[in-house]
């Protein structure tokens, strides 16, 4: 699911997008006991962490920091709103989480020559501002388990290593650091001739006196390219994500075994 908004020339409104991944995994079932009583159209309820015990502050961090809600019974959320999935088996599964990024951000941009001296292509220097990556995740489970014992759940504690990976701080430094190298989007010939052509019929248009073309390109020709040097580093992120969901199903046989102690996904 990706949203759009503008980009500008000069500060800008925030540029946001974003993408839900539904990962399956998880064992298991016991006894409904206790969630909220408002029921959804799929047959969810919103459960609340305060008809819950206090969360060991371990997982109470990863909470926070991944922006966690929990639904529990009806239907499983990837069936009931498909999105990009990393189950790829056929198979029941008694919990899912969902994982959704976006992010957001302001700019400065100007056109320049790449070569001033040859002027054959066009080139766009960028500084970004307020740049931001946020998660949040909403975890389901089938059944309700013990509340008294909520977060010793096996199947809960699994749940949240995929919350705990997902969240984990180094991912947005890697983004944020990985958006600012792009401070210089360079554009082909073609992409040049095409943006060239386009700013040439339009000061046909416009009465008034002439003025080099690069001079009339601005943040409305420039967003295109900002959106896919950003979107290229947020799909890195993305697909860092889906590969460390799909390595903790493997390893951990979706919950069923503890993660190796030797795994460089121990917390």
């Amino acid at each position: 699911m990706f949203c759009f908004a503008r980009l500008s020339r000069f500060p800008a409104v925030a540029v946001s997008l974003g993408v839900a991944i539904c990962i399956s995994a998880g064992w298991g079932s016991a006894t409904i006991l206790r969630a909220s009583d408002a029921v959804n159209q799929h047959g969810q309820r919103e459960l609340r962490l305060d008809e819950l015990p206090a969360p060991p502050p371990e997982i109470r961090a990863w909470l926070e920091r991944g922006q966690v809600t929990f639904l529990v019974g009806g239907k499983r959320p990837s069936v009931a709103q498909p999105s990009r999935s990393t189950a790829a088996e056929p198979r029941h599964f008694a919990a899912e989480t969902r994982y959704r990024a976006t992010h957001s951000f302001r700019s400065r941009c100007r056109w320049v020559w790449r070569n001033p001296s040859s002027a054959q292509r066009l080139a766009i220097n960028v500084r970004y501002q307020k740049l931001q990556l946020a998660v949040s995740h909403q975890v389901w489970l089938e059944e309700m388990p013990d509340v008294e014992t909520f977060w010793e759940s096996a199947l809960v504690l699994h749940e949240l290593d995929h919350v705990r990976l997902s969240s984990d701080p180094r991912l947005k430094a890697k983004f944020l650091a990985a958006v600012k190298q792009r401070s210089r989007i360079e554009l082909t010939r073609e992409q040049t001739l095409s943006v060239l052509e386009d700013a040439a019929r339009r000061s046909q248009m416009i009465r008034g006196r002439s003025q080099p073309l690069i001079n009339r390109l601005g943040s409305e020709e420039a967003q295109e390219f900002l959106d896919e040097a950003v979107d290229a580093e947020f799909e890195k992120i993305v697909q860092l994500v889906e590969i460390r969901y799909r390595e903790l199903d493997r390893q951990t046989d979706h919950g069923r075994q503890p993660i190796p102690k030797e795994s460089s996904l121990q917390p």
